[in-house]
């Protein structure tokens, strides 16, 4: 009985061990704290937004293959370890969940990076991650595309649209 218990001990901590590196749990975790800002949009609002127009027609396309938009953002220096905590969290997150690197921007203490991953049943993720001295932002896009479609939305006639305002 006790090895049965030890098993269950060890198999549950796996479990939580392996929750604990999702982007859904990074951003539940800091999702829920006073201190960041945080923002979700479902696939209903971004059809509705695809119908108000002014959306050109290869945009909508995309759209219609995102499932969400989640953003996660920290300022201000009095932030400073909550800041360290969150990005000590992301990198695991970033090791552990086969997250290829699409562009890393530097310039002048603000870096901008992206990542993104497909899985075989096409399932995909983009994650922005934006870091100044004082902010902290991740931008989580989930959606069922290809990899291929997941690269051209890096891009516009083969010109780079993600860039540093």
């Amino acid at each position: 009985m006790k090895k049965v218990t030890i098993l269950i001990a060890a198999l549950f901590m796996v479990v939580a061990a392996n929750q604990a590196q999702s982007l859904q749990s990074l951003f539940e975790k800091y999702g829920n704290d006073e201190h960041f800002e945080y923002v979700s949009v479902g696939k209903g609002m971004m059809n509705l937004g695809g119908l108000l127009g002014g959306i050109a027609k290869d945009d909508k396309e995309m759209m219609s293959k995102m499932r969400s938009v989640k953003i996660l953002s920290l300022e201000g220096e009095s932030n400073a370890s909550l800041m360290k905590a969150l990005e000590t969290d992301l990198d695991k997150v970033l090791a552990k969940g086969n997250f290829e690197t699409a562009v890393e921007v530097r310039d002048k203490g603000e870096r901008v990076n992206v990542y993104y991953r497909v899985s075989d049943d096409n399932n995909a993720d983009m994650l922005i991650v934006s870091k100044e001295k004082n902010e902290f932002s991740l931008i989580w896009i989930s959606g069922k595309m290809s990899k291929e479609e997941m690269m051209k939305s890096f891009s516009d006639k083969g010109q780079m649209v993600i860039g540093l305002s």
